[in-house]
């Protein structure tokens, strides 16, 4: 059924002020934490130093974090289906290019940037930074965000979702400590993955439909 036209969206540009500046700073963070782990194989201190709470952790609730870790899959892909339908209802284009393309360019630059970084574990074949769960859960979330951002909904609503969206990243990142597969650097190279990529294409989707205009 087409867009009736009695939904109507924010004129506010799809990508927030504050975006620019949070992409740079999690650009030079992220490229920060791939130097200190380039190629290595051995955990560093502060990693070693966590990873003894991620043993003791996953004893008490290893099962429950791969069922925490499971549900990521179903979730980016609502996140992508639910972006790219608002957008369309509400006749912003903007937002259904930007659910449609930044989680699929979010998972190309993870697996990308693990071939890059090459980092192992003593005697584990797979490559770990930086972590796809979290870089995954952290573009659904900024989808998420941004969609709210520019859809009509109660302004009280947006900083509600937007601590929705952070904690479920939050609680995904936890996961995947506690199943002990990610060290705590892997996840905030995941981070900064998802912030990277997610404001990026947003920016870029932004400055493309100025131009049209």
């Amino acid at each position: 059924m087409p867009p009736t036209g009695d939904v109507k969206a924010s004129s506010a540009p799809l990508a927030p002020p504050w975006a620019a500046a949070v992409a740079v700073a999690a650009f030079l963070a992220g490229s920060v934490l791939a130097a200190l782990v380039w190629h290595a194989t051995r955990l560093d201190r502060v990693d070693a130093w966590v990873l003894r709470w991620q043993v003791l952790a996953n004893i008490r609730a290893g099962a429950l974090a791969t069922l925490v870790a499971a549900s990521l899959k179903p979730v980016v892909v609502a996140t992508m289906v639910a972006g790219a339908l608002l957008g369309w209802l509400i006749r912003r284009r903007d937002l259904t290019a930007l659910a449609l393309v930044a989680l699929p360019v979010t998972l190309a630059a993870e697996v990308l940037l693990k071939r890059v970084v090459h980092r192992q574990w003593e005697g584990d074949p797979d490559l770990l930074f930086p972590s796809g769960h979290v870089a995954m859960a952290t573009a659904a979330a900024l989808v998420t965000v941004l969609a709210v951002r520019v859809a009509p909904v109660a302004p009280r609503l947006r900083p509600v979702v937007a601590w929705l969206a952070g904690g479920y990243v939050c609680t995904i990142a936890l996961a995947r400590l506690v199943q002990t597969v990610h060290s705590l650097t892997d996840l905030l190279g995941g981070a900064a993955t998802g912030l990277v990529v997610t404001l990026g294409t947003a920016l870029a989707i932004t400055a493309l439909v100025r131009r049209g205009r």
